[in-house]
C-alpha cells in the first residue's frame, strides 16, 4: 500500500497509545458523573468504569479492558439514566473499543508482546 508518508509509519503504535488514552479519558469522566450520583446502581457501574478506565490508561490487560469498555458502552445506549455523554461520544467510544480489541496496546503499556 502507498503511503503520503511512508517514514513516518514508525510512529503507528504512538497512535494506538494515544487512543488508549483517549478512552480512559472519556471513561474516566463517565465515572466521575456516575460515581457522584445517589443511585446505588449508578454507583456500581461508575466503580466498574473507573476500573476499565485505569486498566486502560496504564496499558494492562488493555484487549480484555477494552472488550469491557465495548460491552459498557453498549450498555450505556440501552439504559437511559447512565448516559454521560453524547450519542457521538459513545460512538466513538465503540470505535475506539473495537479498534483496540484489534490493535493490541500500542507502545507504553504493561502488557507489550515481548
Amino acid at each position: 500500500m502507498l503511503s503520503l508518508f511512508p517514514e513516518i509509519m514508525f510512529l503507528a503504535p504512538a497512535g494506538v497509545f494515544l487512543i488508549r488514552i483517549a478512552l480512559g479519558c472519556v471513561f474516566v469522566y463517565a465515572a466521575w458523573r456516575h460515581v457522584a450520583q445517589k443511585d446505588i446502581a449508578v454507583r456500581i457501574s461508575g466503580i466498574v468504569e473507573s476500573l476499565v478506565a485505569a486498566a486502560l490508561i496504564a496499558g494492562a490487560w488493555t484487549q480484555a479492558a477494552a472488550l469491557a469498555a465495548l460491552l459498557i458502552t453498549v450498555v450505556h445506549f440501552a439504559v437511559r439514566r447512565l448516559r454521560t455523554a453524547s450519542l457521538g461520544t459513545a460512538l466513538l467510544s465503540l470505535v475506539m473499543s473495537l479498534s483496540l480489541i484489534v490493535m493490541g496496546a500500542g507502545i507504553f503499556a504493561f502488557d507489550l508482546p515481548l
